[in-house]
C-alpha cells in the first residue's frame, strides 16, 4: 500500500491511516529503546532533563507540559505517566494525550481513585484517555463529548463541569454556564452526539428542549451559535423563532444568524464623505425577532447578500495572511491527475467574488478577517490552468479551529471535500469543529 497516496475508497483509506498510525507508534517504541533507554527512563528524563542529554519526543513533551505545574501537580503528573507506561503505553504516543494527563494532574486533589488501579478496556488512545479521566474523577456517568474538557482548547470551567457531573451533579447546577438550562435542556444536552463540542452540546440541549428536531439542532450548532454569545437572552429568542418555523430550510440557519449578528452587534466601518466622518454605528441596535416572518427575514438576508457583493472598490480591504499555510496536493493516477489547492483569501474583493460564485454571504467576514480573528480559505480542484471552487472554509485563528465549511448555496461539504479538509487539518495542525 502506498502510504503517500490518499485513496478514494473509504476502506482502503481507513487501512492506510491505521498503518500510518501503527508505523508512528513503532517509531516511538524504537526511540524508547535507543539512546535514552526505556519509556520509564524517558519519563524520568522529562522531569530532570538537561541540555546535554539526548531527548526523545516523549521527553520533550513531558518537559513542556510539566514546566507550568507546581511540585504537587508535577508529582501527580509523573505518577500518571508511570501508571500509563505500565498499563496503557500507547497513550504516550501523542502530544495531545500527554498534555491532557498534565491537566488531569492539576486536579489531583479531586481524584476519587489513584492511577495504580486503572485498567483500560480499549486499544484506542482517545478512548483510553476518556476512561482514565472517568476513573480518576467520576463516580457517575459522564457523556462522551465531555472528554474534550481535557483538551488544550478547553478551559478549567469545562473541566469543573466534567467533575461536577462525575460527582453526580446536575448539569443545570454547574457553575459558569454561558446561559441558564432548564431541566429538559440539561437532559437533552447530555444526549448530544459524541463528537459535539461542549458549548455546542449545551446549545443542542436548548434547541431540543424548546421543541426543535435533531435536524434543526444540528444546523444551529453548525452556525456561529455553536459558541457562547453576547446577549444570550436575545439569541434565545432567535432559537425560539427557528423552532416556531419548522419548515425553514436548515441550510438557511447559518446565513440568517450571520445577518442578525451584523444588524444588531457589528458596527459599520467609519468612512469619510465630503470631509465628514460617517458610519461607525450599529445598523439596528434594538433589533428584535418579534413580529418577523420567515419570508420577510429571507428577503432581508438576500438583500444584505446583494449589498455585500455590490460593495464598491473604494471600500475594498486587504489584510495580512493569518500565518496558517494553505495546501496543495496532486491526486489520481498518471493521465487523470488533479491538483487540489486550499488558498487563503486576504482581500474583501476576493471575498465578494467567492460569495458571488458560491452563492452565500462569506463577504460579511471581511471585518473579522481584517481584525485577525477569522480567516477564510477556498479549496479548489483543477489542472493548473483553471480551478473549480468546491468549498468556503471559515477558520477561527486564535484556536486554529475549522468552524465552518460550506459549498454552493450553503450546502454541506461532500465526502470528497471532507477528505480534503481532514488532510489539510492534519498537515496544518488544525482542529475540525464542524463541517
Amino acid at each position: 500500500m502506498d502510504l503517500n497516496r490518499i485513496y478514494s475508497n473509504p476502506n482502503l483509506e481507513a487501512r492506510r491511516l491505521a498503518l500510518v498510525k501503527r508505523i508512528a507508534a513503532e517509531q516511538v517504541l524504537r526511540e524508547s529503546h535507543e539512546g535514552s533507554g526505556s519509556l520509564v527512563r524517558q519519563i524520568e528524563l522529562g522531569f530532570h532533563s538537561s541540555h546535554k542529554q539526548k531527548k526523545t519526543r516523549l521527553t520533550q513533551w513531558i518537559a513542556e507540559c510539566a514546566q507550568p505545574l507546581d511540585s504537587t501537580d508535577r508529582n501527580a503528573f509523573r505518577l500518571l505517566l508511570l501508571a500509563m507506561e505500565e498499563r496503557s503505553a500507547s497513550i504516550l504516543n501523542e502530544r495531545k494525550h500527554v498534555g491532557a494527563m498534565s491537566r488531569l494532574a492539576r486536579f489531583s486533589f479531586r481524584w476519587v481513585r489513584t492511577p495504580a488501579g486503572f485498567c483500560s478496556r480499549s486499544y484506542n488512545a482517545d478512548r483510553q484517555l476518556g476512561e482514565l479521566a472517568r476513573f480518576l474523577l467520576a463516580r457517575w456517568p459522564v457523556p462522551k463529548f465531555f472528554d474534550d474538557a481535557w483538551s488544550e482548547r478547553s478551559t478549567d470551567t469545562h473541566r469543573e463541569w466534567f467533575i461536577h457531573l462525575g460527582a453526580g451533579g446536575n448539569l443545570r447546577t454547574a457553575g459558569g454556564l454561558p446561559f441558564p438550562l432548564s431541566k429538559m435542556m440539561s437532559h437533552h444536552a447530555l444526549l448530544a452526539p459524541d463528537d459535539t463540542p461542549i458549548i455546542s452540546a449545551l446549545r443542542w440541549g436548548q434547541v431540543r428542549a424548546l421543541g426543535g428536531n435533531e435536524r434543526l439542532a444540528r444546523a444551529v450548532i453548525h452556525s456561529s451559535l455553536r459558541d457562547a454569545q453576547e446577549d444570550e437572552p436575545f439569541w434565545l429568542s432567535v432559537v425560539q423563532f427557528f423552532v416556531a418555523n419548522p419548515m425553514l430550510d436548515p441550510q438557511q440557519i447559518g446565513p440568517i444568524v450571520d445577518w442578525i449578528r451584523n444588524q444588531r452587534f457589528v458596527a459599520e466601518p467609519r468612512r469619510i464623505v465630503n470631509g465628514i466622518v460617517c458610519g461607525g454605528g450599529i445598523a439596528q441596535p434594538g433589533f428584535s425577532m418579534k413580529g418577523r416572518t420567515v419570508a420577510a427575514v429571507l428577503r432581508q438576508v438576500e438583500r444584505w447578500h446583494r449589498d455585500l457583493n455590490r460593495a464598491t472598490i473604494e471600500s475594498a480591504m486587504v489584510w495580512p495572511t493569518c500565518g496558517i499555510p494553505g495546501y496543495e496536493r496532486i491526486e489520481g493516477t498518471e493521465g487523470s491527475q488533479t491538483i487540489v489547492r486550499i488558498d487563503e483569501i486576504v482581500a474583501s474583493a476576493d471575498l465578494q467574488a467567492e460569495g458571488r460564485a458560491m452563492r452565500h454571504c462569506v463577504a460579511s467576514y471581511a471585518r473579522t478577517c481584517a481584525r485577525g480573528t477569522s480567516a477564510i480559505y477556498s479549496p479548489k480542484t483543477g489542472d493548473g490552468t483553471g480551478y473549480e471552487r468546491r468549498l468556503t472554509i471559515q477558520l477561527d485563528v486564535p484556536s486554529k479551529r475549522i468552524v465552518q465549511a460550506r459549498g454552493r448555496y450553503n450546502a454541506p461539504p461532500l465526502p470528497l471535500d471532507q477528505r480534503y479538509l481532514r488532510n489539510w487539518a492534519t498537515v496544518a495542525g488544525l482542529t475540525i469543529v464542524s463541517f
